[in-house]
């Protein structure tokens, strides 16, 4: 009667460590991305961005840099603004949302006769 369990336990406990080495040993070697795929991904990451009107891309060592020239209020100046991917991924969903602001307060009603009523 012990032997049932105690072979029962051992069976149970090497299952889980043979399986387990097997699904170990495959996954690295499915997961390591090749230089060929990588190279894809960053270019279809640096399609992705469009860059707004005025914004060049500039290499600056081994970063890359969204930069514009602008004059800063009080200034007759003109500076350049550069951002990083992050930063102008930012400033262009700032763009948009203050593109939606906009159209949204342009389609308000501001009395009947524009919303197409009777006047």
């Amino acid at each position: 009667m012990k032997t049932a369990p105690t072979l029962l336990a051992i069976i149970l406990s090497l299952g889980p460590v043979a399986g387990g080495a097997s699904a170990t040993a495959s996954e690295p070697a499915e997961t390591k991305p090749t230089a060929a795929a990588e190279a894809e991904a960053k270019k279809e990451k640096e399609k992705e961005l469009k860059l707004p009107p005025g914004f060049k891309k500039v290499q600056r060592g081994k970063f890359t840099l969204y930069c514009k020239k602008e004059t800063p209020l009080g200034s007759r100046f003109k500076t350049d603004k550069c951002l990083d991917e992050a930063g102008m991924r930012d400033y262009i969903l700032a763009l948009e949302a203050t593109k939606g602001d906009v159209d949204r307060m342009r389609s308000t009603c501001s009395n009947a006769c524009t919303c197409g009523m009777d006047c």
